[in-house]
């Protein structure tokens, strides 16, 4: 995967607002160039955020492109707000 790629697609999960837990950690769904990437934050709630995989057409991919510690820190913001009780 190309950094462009991975770079948007981080981007776009620093502003995701649905977010769901699983025992993996908080799993977004960000739509990217075609198909649907799946990126988590670890359950542990320790390390960088990071691309597990995609969907599309075709079928899917396992993948693990790790974000910067920077990209992190926004993913974790939106991560929050979007389960934040209200």
């Amino acid at each position: 995967m190309d950094q462009a790629t991975t770079t948007a697609i981080f981007a776009k999960a620093a502003e995701a607002t649905s977010w769901k837990r699983t025992n993996l950690g908080l799993t977004a769904k960000v739509a990217h160039d075609g198909f649907d990437w799946t990126v988590r934050l670890p359950a542990e709630g320790e390390g960088r955020a990071y691309i597990s995989g995609s969907s599309g057409w075709g079928g899917g991919t396992a993948e693990y492109q790790e974000a910067t510690w920077a990209e992190t820190a926004r993913i974790v913001d939106a991560a929050m707000a979007a389960t934040r009780l209200h």
